[in-house]
């Protein structure tokens, strides 16, 4: 989302007319899911994408009819695959958006939405699909840019209500990841997490590894402690965690703050003598068993991953993997 406002926003600035595509109904398998978005303008897509393919391709021709005549519109395809069973066998429809140059709505809201997203803040974007006026909302969903239309405020996910038909999506302010430890299995993982919208933090005892230098795609380096992170960092239940620090004690020394609490992933680096240790000691400090089954150890999925670049991808799947598991449970 921050990639298609951004580049939206880039549009409107530079006196360009564009089109916001917006996938709105899927059936069938595809590549993306609802609220997948594009921006689209007389050169072609910009930014973002609603799953390449022939399904893209058909719907750019006809948004491109759209810039000409400044309508908005709603456009399904169907059955885009070339056979059943293939992968993106199914049929979307997807919101047209206008959204003219110089148009002082459009520019505020894409400024407004970007500052939310660019200060973490959650919220939900409400879009007409009779093309009026959009709307920003809170997380209390409580408007605070554009009219809200009155559905939208009361249930705040894709829906269709009345007369008044509105796509409502979230802000992707992106998950935390927290890794404990900045070896080099840290290193490779921390670029990894954010490019895929995680954001990063890490965390280390050690000074000469605790370095922004070394990780310029983290949100926050702290050097810290391993046995006083609540003093440093304030974890929450939407965070994902990985541990990975120099030894099994330090390990172990996180787990036992971080399993204080319910957390959407917690992973720890190491095979099974580690997690014997490890569980061990938790079991022995009063952790219940079923908290510390929680734990991915060995943490990433299983695909022979050995140098740190390997398992980097190892982990990264997985806690890809879970949050969409997660956004999944989340919606409904």
């Amino acid at each position: 989302m921050k990639e298609v406002f951004a580049a939206l926003l880039e549009q409107l600035c530079a006196g360009n007319d564009a089109l916001l595509a917006t996938l709105v109904v899927q059936t069938g398998s595809g590549p993306r899911g609802l609220g997948a978005q594009m921006v689209l303008t007389r050169a072609g897509r910009v930014a973002g994408t609603i799953g390449g393919g022939t399904a893209e391709r058909e719907m750019t021709r006809f948004g491109r009819t759209l810039l000409d005549s400044g309508q908005s519109a709603v456009h399904t395809c169907g059955r885009h695959g070339e056979r059943p069973g293939a992968s993106c066998f199914g049929e979307i429809t997807v919101h047209f958006q206008a959204v003219p140059a110089g148009d002082p709505s459009w520019t505020a809201l894409a400024g407004a939405l970007l500052e939310r997203i660019g200060q973490r803040r959650g919220g939900w974007l409400a879009l007409r699909l009779d093309g009026g006026a959009p709307a920003l909302l809170d997380g209390e969903e409580q408007c605070v840019f554009g009219q809200a239309p009155e559905s939208a405020a009361a249930l705040c996910r894709p829906f269709a209500a009345g007369n008044e038909h509105v796509f409502v999506l979230p802000l992707e302010v992106g998950e935390r990841a927290v890794i404990f430890g900045a070896g080099h299995c840290a290193q490779a993982l921390a670029p990894l997490l954010a490019s895929v919208g995680f954001r990063v933090t890490v965390y280390d005892d050690r000074p000469e590894l605790a370095a922004a230098a070394l990780f310029p795609q983290a949100e926050r380096v702290i050097c810290a402690p391993f046995d006083r992170i609540g003093e440093h960092l304030a974890l929450a239940r939407e965070d994902y965690i990985v541990a990975m620090s120099s030894t099994h004690d330090s390990d172990l020394c996180v787990l036992r703050q971080v399993l204080k609490a319910e957390h959407v992933y917690t992973g720890m680096l190491g095979g099974g003598p580690k997690r014997a240790f490890v569980s061990g000691k938790l079991l022995e400090g009063g952790v219940p068993q079923a908290w510390i089954d929680h734990v991915h150890t060995p943490v990433g999925l299983s695909i022979g991953a050995v140098t740190p670049a390997e398992i980097a991808v190892s982990i990264a799947a997985e806690m890809v993997m879970v949050r969409a598991q997660h956004r999944g449970a989340a919606r409904g």
